[in-house]
């Protein structure tokens, strides 16, 4: 299917090593910051930390002193009306009967003595309040309580729709097990190791079978991939995250959850490389941190014929050699990755849609028409030491995303995500994860249009007709939404409204405090 209207669900492509691929307990920093902000510059400490803003300090992270800008008053007036909480001083809690910003002074203070007795705050983005959690971690943090996202206001940071809205919904349970608020279980489909030798099939050839066993959901490597990007936050936008999302941020926010993700008995991060920020005045020495985090591929154990590991970074090469196809991510161009020749053809095939689009878009980028709302496309690789210093790949996926880090399923859908971010639009993006039924979910849904979400569906002459047909069968289903029909409308429709309510935001804080 040509660019414009793929719509197969790829979870990976493998290659044969042998001869020759939060609906979870949204985090919350101790400033109350949501994980998916994507606010911070580079903060003192290693990037996988929150390095929250001290308390008592009053001064939201990565804003300058001094009075705030025409825009910025208008941006907190309006999030103030919705009730959102969508300003600077992050959002309203509720704690041992005391209204708190995480900003306020004796923000720790306060959170500390609710943590020794065991007491709930609550969010006062709607009436009544929702209740969270604190979790101490070097400092302590609010964060959303599990099954509990759809009942926050949509413009609220901790709000997340219902899991059967995405793909998520599938595996929650099976593949996607929550343990606590802060430590999910996830079963993957795929090893960490390859082994010498093949599996023994148990029983003897003809015996009579005396058992059945169900088969169990796994999560693939597009799965895993988008179950990163969600728990970071990026399957949403706030107007306030225009320009912060760089890869220090990206980076910063997929390490820390993967720190809460636990797979096979060890944490995700254990096994997961996501290359730091490249510097050339820097290029030495995070070559030398780089390999020592890849030196546990070397090593492998006495039954154990190679050690696996995740690689995530933005694809900047995929190019045939003599004898393979080289692989150069972002962040990492003096460690190029490979992939045997059958297998890269097949990584062609299978992701036609993402690998035409990045081709045309690295064509236009050579020639030095540069886009600055250009695609990216997100390589994620199990890798493996076939030597030293030479890597390569088992199982690939590749994720598309807008030029803000929003997962994209269609090249097309890029048009009404950059629309949503140039109108300062609040919304969030279902993600497929590997449903087949991935065709039901909304384009998009925008978090700015009252108490309730609005989703938005584009429906395009290139979809192939089983899509079209789910497409249809749940619009139908939906009492009000947005709708783009490409194939009668050659532009957008006009947006809803933003739609907000100061008033009413006003009740909900004083009803839920008293």
């Amino acid at each position: 299917m040509c660019a414009a209207g793929c719509s197969a669900v790829s979870p990976g492509v493998r290659a044969d090593v042998s001869g020759g691929s939060d609906p979870l307990g949204k985090r919350s920093t101790g400033r109350g910051e949501s994980a998916c902000d994507g606010l911070e510059g580079p903060p003192t400490g290693t990037a996988g930390s929150m390095n929250p803003v001290p308390a008592g300090s009053g001064q939201p992270p990565n804003h300058k002193m001094g009075p705030p800008s025409r825009k910025r008053r208008a941006l907190r007036r309006a999030a103030a009306a919705t009730g959102a909480q969508m300003d600077d001083q992050g959002p309203q809690y509720l704690v041992d009967g005391v209204q708190l910003r995480p900003s306020d002074a004796g923000w720790q203070q306060a959170l500390e003595r609710a943590y020794a007795g065991a007491a709930k705050p609550l969010c006062l983005c709607r009436h009544g309040g929702v209740p969270m959690y604190i979790a101490h971690y070097q400092q302590f943090f609010v964060k959303r309580l599990p099954d509990t996202g759809h009942r926050h206001h949509p413009t609220c940071a901790s709000y997340e729709p219902p899991p059967g809205q995405s793909g998520l919904g599938e595996v929650l349970g099976e593949a996607v097990i929550e343990r606590a608020p802060d430590r999910v279980e996830v079963r993957l489909e795929f090893p960490l190791t390859r082994r010498i030798g093949r599996p023994v099939v148990p029983g003897e050839p003809g015996a009579v079978r005396t058992e059945v066993a169900a088969r169990r959901r796994r999560l693939g490597l597009r799965g895993l991939a988008h179950l990163l990007l969600q728990r970071g936050g990026f399957n949403r936008w706030y107007p306030r995250m225009q320009g912060k999302r760089t890869w220090y941020v990206v980076r910063k926010h997929l390490l820390a959850a993967a720190h809460e993700i636990e797979t096979k008995g060890v944490r995700l991060a254990d096994f997961l490389l996501i290359p730091e920020p490249f510097s050339l005045d820097d290029a030495a020495a995070i070559s030398k941190r780089r390999a020592r985090a890849m030196a546990v591929l070397l090593s492998p154990g006495e039954d154990v014929q190679f050690k696996l590991m995740l690689v995530m970074s933005e694809l900047k090469e995929f190019c045939a050699t003599n004898i393979d196809h080289r692989i150069v991510l972002r962040h990492m161009p003096d460690c190029p990755l490979y992939m045997e020749r059958k297998a890269g053809e097949r990584f062609k095939k299978v992701f036609e849609c993402e690998y035409e689009a990045w081709a045309h878009q690295r064509s236009a980028e050579q020639a030095g028409q540069a886009d600055p709302w250009r695609l990216r496309f997100l390589f994620c690789g199990l890798i493996y030491a076939k030597r030293e210093g030479v890597y390569f790949v088992d199982t690939a996926t590749l994720v598309m995303l807008s030029s803000t880090w929003i997962p994209l399923d269609h090249p097309y859908e890029q048009l009404l995500i950059d629309e949503l971010v140039r109108q300062e639009r609040c919304f969030l993006k279902p993600l497929r994860f590997e449903s087949k039924q991935g065709a039901t979910f909304p384009n998009a849904v925008l978090l700015d249009t009252g108490d309730a979400e609005t989703p938005l569906d584009i429906v395009t002459p290139f979809m192939i007709d089983r899509d079209r047909a789910l497409k249809q069968q749940a619009l139908a289903r939906r009492a009000a939404g947005w709708i783009w029909d490409m194939r009668t409308q050659q532009e957008p429709p006009p947006l809803p409204r933003a739609i907000h309510h100061g008033p009413r935001a006003a009740a909900a804080y004083t009803t839920a405090a008293t």
